[in-house]
């Protein structure tokens, strides 16, 4: 459904008559995500400043008509996906970084920056900012700060949340306010983050930094399965050993990268974990010889340090490698981000094989298994409508075993579309009424995002 031409017009004013999209063509761009889940919105706009955006939003709201923010479309909830009709309100155009304080340690950018072009600029002035998604090449930090995002850094330094000192945010009226780190009050930062874009439309996001770290220690440890693997985990955790990085691939995604980047496979693997240790050169040596010598006295089939930063960069590539390898498994893959405590790990991934196997899928795990968040990767055919319900009841069971086991059902990808049928079963029904009061609070004609995390 397209949007009036009154309305169309009327955008024009605002933004320019070039970066509003009403083709069929253009809003199809515009209409998905990195899910499965699609929706062709009835206008594009893409703003160029937070006035612009207030009166978008502002208009939208006078009309009645949805708006939904928009970054990169790298999401796996599906939290970008546009309701019918709606505003695609786009924030390409908003990319740029707008301060750093070297000395204060913070930055200010605007939501449509790329996760990785920020992270190149800081460390050039020995900053760094931690949450680095397997997509930080394209993902933006709006999107980032939307859905909380994480990444393998997440088990020393947190995630988005842990990172955010202030917002700028147009309300579903169109005003504009902000917050941060020294308002006083309700916390309506922390709130904020990861509300995936239903409570207010972010403009300007500052930023805690830390310093970059001096020096780092990066290894592959290879195990015989993904059990033993997950073993070691709690071992290491139970004697306080927190490496920065402690990600993980079962055999089958092993082998999809090796096979993707032409390497040998490694010989008998059926699983490995990659740990990397960063801060200063005192406490790398301290911390990567207590890694070691607990993983010698574990049932570990070899250990591969990286000892220069070419062979560093060629580990990292192997991790930064599995989505892309995975794509060529299937055309369509369903990527779960569930997480449970990490002494529940055996349990959980002993039910992804026993779920594989029950199924008749093809399921291929990774992930930041250092803070119990393993992606569960369904590869699939959305044209194989017998299989593809195979995979949405598998899904079902999945999620179903890992709130039996203290778990939740996404560790850093969001709701959205994807979930939201499953939050009920996470916050029972108290908690689902406290989140409809908050969102009828913010946004009372309903027009943030629709349809994504909670309904009215």
């Amino acid at each position: 459904m397209k949007t009036s031409p009154s309305v169309i017009r009327a955008f024009q004013r605002i933004v320019g008559a070039r970066e509003v999209f009403a083709s069929l063509e253009d809003r199809i761009c515009y209409s998905f995500d990195a899910t499965t889940f699609s929706s062709i919105p009835g206008v594009v706009v893409r703003p160029s400043n937070a006035e612009q955006v207030s009166r978008v939003v502002s208009l939208a709201a006078s009309e009645g008509i949805p708006v939904v923010p928009r970054g990169a479309g790298t999401g796996f909830a599906g939290s970008s996906v546009p309701l019918e009709g709606s505003i695609a309100l786009s924030f390409e155009r908003m990319n740029r970084i707008m301060s750093v304080a070297a000395e204060d340690l913070r930055c200010v950018a605007e939501p449509g920056v790329v996760n990785g072009a920020l992270q190149k600029l800081l460390a050039a002035k020995g900053l760094f900012f931690p949450p680095d998604p397997s997509s930080l090449e394209v993902c933006t930090i709006g999107g980032n700060v939307a859905q909380c995002a994480s990444g393998p850094r997440a088990l020393k330094f947190g995630s988005t949340k842990d990172y955010v000192a202030s917002l700028e945010v147009v309300g579903s009226d169109g005003r504009v306010w902000s917050v941060s780190e020294k308002t006083k009050g309700y916390d309506l930062l922390s709130l904020l983050v990861g509300s995936e874009g239903t409570l207010g439309v972010f403009t300007a996001i500052g930023l805690r930094l830390v310093p970059l770290p001096q020096s780092w220690s990066t290894l592959m440890v290879y195990f015989e399965g993904l059990e033993e693997a997950s073993r070691a985990v709690i071992e290491l955790s139970s004697q306080g050993v927190l490496p920065s990085v402690l990600e993980v691939m079962d055999e089958v995604t092993l082998r999809c990268v090796e096979e993707y980047l032409g390497r040998a496979p490694h010989a008998g693997a059926g699983a490995v974990l990659f740990v990397e240790v960063t801060g200063t050169e005192a406490e790398v040596k301290a911390l990567s010889e207590r890694i070691v010598v607990t993983f010698n006295k574990l049932r570990k089939l070899s250990l591969e340090f990286a000892t220069s930063q070419s062979e560093r960069d060629r580990l990292w590539t192997l991790r930064r490698s599995v989505s892309p390898a995975l794509s060529r498994v299937a055309p369509t893959k369903i990527n779960e981000d569930v997480c449970v405590p990490r002494s529940r790990l055996p349990e959980l991934v002993t039910s992804i094989e026993t779920l594989s196997s029950r199924y008749a899928l093809k399921i291929y795990t990774f992930g930041h298994i250092g803070d119990g968040n393993l992606h569960v990767n369904i590869m699939t055919d959305a044209r194989n409508r017998e299989e593809i319900e195979r995979v949405y009841a598998c899904a079902d069971s999945l999620f179903e075993v890992t709130l039996s086991l203290g778990g939740t059902t996404s560790g850093e990808h969001g709701i959205g579309i994807a979930k939201s049928k499953y939050l009920p079963d996470e916050r029972g029904p108290a908690g689902m009424e406290a989140l409809r009061k908050v969102k009828r609070v913010f946004d009372p004609a309903g027009i943030l995002n629709p349809g994504k995390v909670i309904s009215y």
